[in-house]
């Protein structure tokens, strides 16, 4: 029909809209492509009496032409393109949002409306206005969740044909596919790099039509979506017959929706085999992996001109063979875009620039889990084996300590039930081990005792603390009473490689607090350039086991990731002291203190103790932590354990371990000067010279250390720390 607007005659093309208890509304198509909402009824009310503001504008302002377009015939261009593209377009697409309400019912009617019916659907319930009546009398229309749609020949030629990228990605198993499939990827190629990414092998052509068959299986229980594409293996298509008959069972037992081979002309005739065979296939050119050997190697492909005409030549005969895709594989961009422009087909790269229709790339490529070199074409997103390792390590280290499983991973039985079977068959060291460690009653003490006193408390049953991996584990712990709200709690603050210096402090933290926590984390931010950070201590379960023995309840040990997420980045945070290269220890390791005090004041922040224990041997350590906790106002107490040493009196230290033969037998002789200097001091004497000679005395061969007499010792801050 027809009818007249603004003066002119022009065609309608309708679409008719359902909009509840019959109301029925028209979208009619003028001569300019602009559509307009009209209500279609016999009655003398124009609207319906309870239709909302935002509904009643789109009858009084034009529709656009692409969605008018859609609606009346199902098919537009523009919104073909922007549907594609929905999930990338969806911020900026609330201005077509205005062309629809919230209130509006949108099933459609109509011979048009019918066939398309779930297409419009899809586009018109994405562009629905976010504002929403809100009152009495206005029910909110429930949340429609459309169900995703399996990709098809159709669609994935539909995206070739409107220039929408094609995405493929390669996927092994049910896990790998799974995510695959949920990250939108077009395509799931089960490849036979199978062979080396997930088998181990050198090269692909040890993969077999069993092994092809039972990844596809894995892959298609975990692809609900994407359109699975299966890998015919080097040999099971060298007649066209074999390659019929193995395309079929991949289709058949391995599910998938198509299978892909390597090769130009010569595997023509098998490309027409499979099709007539009814199997959808696509080609692959180029670099060929299966015959690496007879191409000389992985080397690009079409660098001269006469290479490049060949491989023309190749993929017009696949695609006249009847392939409906092409993989192009380490061929030059500007190749593979004349290729592309070309053939009617779609061509998705592989190390063949962005001219391609699509892309495709190896799973562990993308996310860096592959263990022997990467090509040059791939795209590295996320570089996971370090972090997957880390928590792989967490796990075993966890198993030897018995750290895991916690009581939160272990199932309890009443305790009723437990004294009764305890009855029975006496009481298990497994199940005294099960109970919630007992609570360690706090020293009246004010004053942090001293070595010999905490020695002689008594010590508690050994028992595996529990191993503490991240910030959130602690919390949870926290939170769930399993450290007990109102429980005094004593950190004391390690690197590792304990010694008998630490255990100390664990003692004394143990007589005097319900719950000890010891943190293990060697922090990298305390040590200088040329120091030894990689070269320092690492004795983990040394250390939990010595832990153990000393009742420790909780370890601390998180990784350096957990403690620094964005260290090396922009904006990341530290804590430094105002005027600290004033003083010659802090000149001679530029950025030390620094690191102490931000990875003391983030432990602080995290374990949230009641006391913290530092050793006295790090003097001008404590003397910064108790500044920093003092203008910080945090909430626990510094206390300083006395020096640990040696029969012969050097100071216990876990890089002793690293001294010469010749250096430890020298060494206490620092221990001698100190004591000199203090004696010196006490006597009155005041000045550095003095001092300095007098330490100098005790052991002449201290000079050969490096150490020259004049300034030596203020050098390294000893006369700082004396005076």
């Amino acid at each position: 029909g027809s009818f007249t607007f603004c003066g002119s005659l022009v065609r309608s093309l309708r679409a008719t809209m359902f909009c509840g208890r019959g109301f029925i509304a028209m979208l009619t198509r003028s001569s300019g492509g602009l559509g307009l909402k009209l209500p279609s009824t016999r009655s003398g009310n124009l609207f319906m009496g309870d239709m909302h503001a935002p509904t009643v504008r789109t009858y009084i302002a034009f529709w656009p032409k692409h969605l008018t377009q859609y609606i009346c015939f199902g098919t537009s261009a523009r919104v073909g393109r922007q549907l594609a593209s929905r999930s990338l377009l969806f911020p900026g697409a609330a201005h077509y949002r205005r062309y629809l309400s919230a209130a509006e019912p949108l099933p459609l009617t109509g011979s048009v409306a019918c066939e398309t019916e779930s297409k419009h659907q899809e586009l018109l319930h994405s562009w629905m206005p976010s504002q929403r009546v809100e009152g009495p009398g206005h029910p909110q229309p429930a949340a429609i969740t459309q169900p995703r749609r399996r990709v098809g020949v159709h669609k994935l030629t539909t995206k070739y044909r409107m220039g929408a990228p094609i995405s493929m990605l390669t996927a092994y198993d049910y896990m790998t596919a799974r995510l695959a499939d949920q990250a939108g990827a077009d395509m799931i190629l089960v490849g036979d790099s199978l062979g080396m990414v997930v088998l181990g092998h050198d090269d692909t052509t040890e993969v077999t039509v069993e092994q092809m068959v039972h990844h596809c299986q894995a892959v298609a229980r975990g692809a609900s979506r994407s359109f699975l594409v299966g890998d015919l293996p080097f040999g099971s298509y060298i007649t066209p017959a074999q390659a019929a008959t193995t395309g079929v069972r991949l289709v058949k037992e391995g599910r998938v929706d198509a299978v892909k081979l390597e090769g130009g002309e010569r595997v023509a005739p098998q490309v027409r085999a499979l099709v007539d065979a009814g199997v959808t296939v696509i080609g692959h050119i180029g670099v060929m992996p299966q015959s690496h050997a007879q191409q000389g190697g992985y080397r690009v492909q079409g660098r001269t001109a006469e290479d490049a005409y060949k491989l023309l030549a190749a993929a017009r005969a696949l695609q006249e063979a009847g392939c409906f895709a092409l993989v192009i594989e380490m061929v030059p961009g500007a190749v593979a875009a004349m290729l592309t422009e070309r053939l009617h087909i779609p061509t998705i790269g592989i190390g063949a620039g962005v001219g391609t229709s699509g892309q495709v790339q190896v799973w562990h490529d993308v996310l860096g889990l592959y263990d022997k070199k990467s090509p040059k074409f791939a795209m590295k997103a996320a570089s996971l084996e370090k972090p997957v390792l880390s928590a792989l390590r967490a796990y075993c280290d966890a198993v030897s300590t018995r750290a895991f499983p916690s009581p939160s991973h272990t199932y309890t039985m009443p305790p009723q039930e437990l004294e009764v079977l305890t009855r029975r068959l006496g009481p298990t060291t497994t199940a005294a081990a099960a109970l919630p460690p007992a609570s360690h009653t706090k020293g009246a003490a004010s004053e942090l005792p001293s070595v010999a006193e905490a020695s002689a408390v008594s010590s508690v049953a050994a028992r595996s603390p529990v191993v503490v991996r991240t910030i959130r584990e602690w919390r949870r712990l926290r939170a769930e009473g399993v450290i007990p709200h109102a429980a005094s709690v004593a950190l004391v603050p390690t690197m590792g490689a304990l010694h008998e210096g630490h255990l100390a402090l664990v003692s004394a933290a143990r007589a005097n607090h319900d719950v000890v926590v010891t943190s293990l984390f060697i922090n990298p931010m305390q040590f200088g350039e040329r120091e030894d950070y990689e070269r320092y201590p690492r004795t983990f379960e040394d250390d939990v086991a010595q832990l153990s023995a000393a009742g420790v309840d909780f370890v601390f040990s998180p990784t350096t990731e957990e403690m620094y997420p964005r260290r090396g980045a922009g904006l990341a945070p530290f804590v430094d002291f105002s005027g600290i290269e004033a003083l010659a220890e802090a000149r001679h390791r530029p950025g030390h203190f620094r690191g102490v005090g931000t990875v003391v004041t983030k432990l602080l922040n995290i374990v949230q103790p009641t006391a913290a224990y530092f050793g006295q041997k790090d003097a001008m350590q404590c003397v910064v932590v108790k500044r920093l906790v003092d203008e910080l106002n945090m909430d626990t107490r510094v206390l300083i354990g006395e020096t640990v040493r040696e029969a012969d009196g050097l100071a216990m230290s876990s890089r002793n371990r690293f001294l010469t033969c010749a250096e430890r037998a020298a060494a206490p002789a620092v221990y001698g000067a100190l004591r000199a200097v203090a004696a010196a001091v006490a006597d009155g004497v005041t000045q550095s010279e003095a001092l300095v000679s007098k330490a100098v005395s005790v052991h002449r061969g201290w000079c050969s250390w490096g150490f020259a007499a004049c300034g030596g010792f203020a050098a390294c801050g000893l006369i700082d720390v004396v005076g």
